[in-house]
């Protein structure tokens, strides 16, 4: 009797954790992720678990999955954003660290938008980290604020965390989930609220965001007009109330004091913790001739098959390089995929 009690009082305070961010019921689209905000704890009954995970579907995203298996090497998106060199560094800022393996390797977009989430209850920055911990909760953020305004790190600014159900969205915004009361309007502690528009302004400067701009046009907000890069959970689902009205009503007042403090460090250089795999978005294109016939692979490793193969003698132009298992290989200008650049040699244009 008292395993079955315990068993209860466990799944009911995992739900009631993350209600403010409850399941999507929704067919998931392509283009998402499968994230379910709900923490998995081994306690939970089995077939409760199972069905916060239905959602995942392997084929829609293979960077997810790649990084779902423990695969370091998935693979890189570009590495050069909008034509402009790109350095991502995490934030100072950070009082505990705990990274989580629910991510994809690596953001493909500069990041330009801030998306702030909460929980109905009062977490702290460790149990976030148990929580994003677990491969089977399929959720993360960048960040996330405690109660007593200590600030954790689970998804490297440098990687996507899966928080908002939009890859799109995911794939550019820092996420910072805040803990907030257990019942409605949600409301955080006056430290979080402050410690939230600390940690903002930090990651506006650091990533050239010189403006935070909040529009209460939904539609404004996920097309990114008239300047607007706030978004929120609830704009990719529907039937999610997250962030609360406590800080959906306060998104204003927060682009107004981080933009004065952007404003205020104008002049001051603002620097970041290195990512541990930091990586400058910079590389000059080079010819290379195919010394002999050699297979391309879609992403860079022995593991991938080979789709086609390139004849000896033919230039191409190399637009990335990425080391796997000791082997340099290099991405072809046309995206068809990527060649070991022992099989070829450098010319000049």
């Amino acid at each position: 009797m008292k395993k079955t009690v315990s068993l209860l009082l466990a799944a009911l305070l995992i739900l009631s954790v993350f209600a403010g961010c409850s399941e999507n019921k929704a067919p998931v689209d392509a283009t998402d992720e499968p994230t379910k905000d709900a923490a998995v704890s081994e306690e939970v009954d089995p077939n409760a678990a199972a069905e916060l995970s239905d959602g995942y579907d392997p084929e829609t995203d293979t960077d997810l999955d790649a990084a779902r298996g423990g695969n370091t090497e998935a693979p890189l998106a570009g590495t050069v954003i909008n034509g402009q060199n790109y350095t991502f560094t995490n934030s100072k800022l950070v009082d505990y660290t705990n990274l989580s393996p629910n991510k994809t390797i690596h953001r493909n977009h500069k990041i330009d938008t801030i998306t702030i989430h909460c929980t109905k209850g009062k977490l702290t920055v460790e149990t976030w980290g148990s929580i994003f911990a677990e491969s089977k909760s399929q959720a993360s953020a960048n960040y996330g604020v405690g109660d007593d305004g200590r600030i954790g790190l689970y998804v490297q600014e440098w990687d996507r965390s899966w928080q908002s159900s939009n890859a799109e969205n995911d794939h550019r915004a820092i996420t910072v989930m805040v803990a907030a009361d257990s019942s409605a309007p949600y409301a955080v502690s006056d430290t979080a609220y402050q410690a939230t528009i600390k940690l903002v302004a930090d990651i506006c400067k650091r990533n050239g965001i010189e403006k935070l701009v909040w529009s209460d046009d939904k539609e404004v907000r996920i097309q990114h007009l008239n300047g607007a890069n706030m978004t929120v959970h609830s704009d990719f689902v529907a039937d999610k109330d997250c962030p609360g009205e406590y800080l959906y009503s306060r998104m204003d007042d927060i682009a107004a004091q981080v933009n004065t403090i952007l404003e205020e460090t104008k002049e001051q250089t603002v620097t970041g913790s290195p990512c541990s795999e930091e990586k400058t978005f910079a590389f000059e294109n080079y010819l290379v001739k195919i010394k002999k016939d050699t297979g391309v692979r879609k992403n860079p490793g022995v593991k991938y098959s080979v789709f086609k193969s390139v004849k000896k003698n033919e230039v191409y132009t190399i637009v990335e390089e990425k080391t796997v298992d000791n082997i340099k290989w290099g991405r072809l200008k046309n995206y068809q995929g990527w060649i070991d650049l022992k099989d070829a040699e450098k010319v000049n244009k």
